[in-house]
């Protein structure tokens, strides 16, 4: 397991962007998002987004909304969870957090918060976006997109 950052664009956050340079529609998972910070223009969307502390969004769902609006995440944690889980049984675990100062930035210590998450991407302060996957190739993808991406800060 790896994890890029990326700090290589004016904007890092914009996840339309990032989650189509891992797959995109193609995803095969439900999306978990926590520890939301973001400020879409369309007012339904932004009532949508701050009604709750935790989105639980299929892909085609989460593709939906980005293509409607595609606004910048100040703070989030995307986390990708297989289908075979369900809402209830994600929800029994701790919410993923974004806190760019905590243990889970350290160097060599690539870690994805929840247990049944094969991906996680948190959009950090706006200012960067960093990727974990179980799957290598997932982060490659990733680093095709975003080529001044670093495997650590």
């Amino acid at each position: 397991m790896k994890r890029y950052i990326s700090d290589d664009e004016k904007y890092y956050t914009y996840m339309l962007k990032v989650i189509n340079s891992i797959g995109g529609r193609n995803l095969n998972y439900n999306w978990l998002i926590t520890d939301i910070e973001a400020y879409p223009e369309d007012p339904e969307l932004y009532q949508f987004i701050s009604s709750s502390n935790y989105l639980f969004l299929s892909n085609d769902e989460l593709m939906d909304m980005l293509e409607k609006d595609d606004f910048q995440w100040i703070w989030a944690v995307f986390s990708a969870i297989p289908k075979e889980y369900s809402k209830e049984e994600v929800l029994k675990y701790k919410l993923p957090y974004a806190d760019c100062n905590s243990d889970l930035f350290k160097e060599d210590l690539f870690v994805i918060q929840h247990p049944l998450s094969d991906i996680e991407i948190v959009a950090a302060d706006g200012s960067f976006v960093s990727i974990v996957a179980k799957e290598d190739k997932i982060v490659d993808r990733f680093k095709n997109v975003y080529k001044n991406s670093k495997i650590n800060f």
